[in-house]
């Protein structure tokens, strides 16, 4: 995936033209992405709003507080050389609200292999009085396989 400062274009090549509430939305996004890839489950859990809620992907539990989001991440930052891209972002803002769903696929090893995790996944986020963007719900869901 390659981003320019307006335009992000797919591994396909697509490309979407993105407004400037829409790139405020992307780049919450890029500090969630490069968070998660980091060892500190502290970062991550800022980027939630204190009334979020978040389904992780490899979780059977509706995580509902600051601390149920926090112990996910650090379960799943536990994951050796764990790394992820996202991509095909469709955001849609309306006000202080924004929804931004797409694909995101996580990387990491595991007995010398690398590993793969897609997934889908919806945030929805709130424009808190500081200006920025805060995710106030959050599901993410590996990508059935074919049936």
């Amino acid at each position: 995936m390659e981003k320019t400062d307006d335009i992000l274009i797919d591994q396909k090549g697509a490309s979407q033209q993105f407004t400037e509430e829409q790139q405020s939305v992307l780049k919450t996004m890029d500090k969630w992405i490069k968070a998660v890839t980091t060892t500190d489950p502290e970062t991550v859990a800022k980027l939630y709003a204190k009334d979020a809620v978040f389904w992780g992907t490899v979780s059977p539990f509706l995580r509902t507080t600051p601390q149920g989001t926090k112990d996910y991440f650090e379960h799943f930052m536990g994951l050796e050389h764990l790394n992820a891209i996202y991509y095909k972002p469709m955001v849609r803002v309306y006000g202080d609200i924004a929804v931004n769903s797409g694909y995101y696929t996580f990387f990491h090893e595991k007995d010398g292999k690398m590993m793969s995790i897609p997934a889908r996944y919806t945030f929805v986020y709130r424009k808190d009085s500081d200006g920025e963007w805060y995710i106030i719900d959050h599901h993410s869901s590996a990508v059935p396989q074919n049936v």
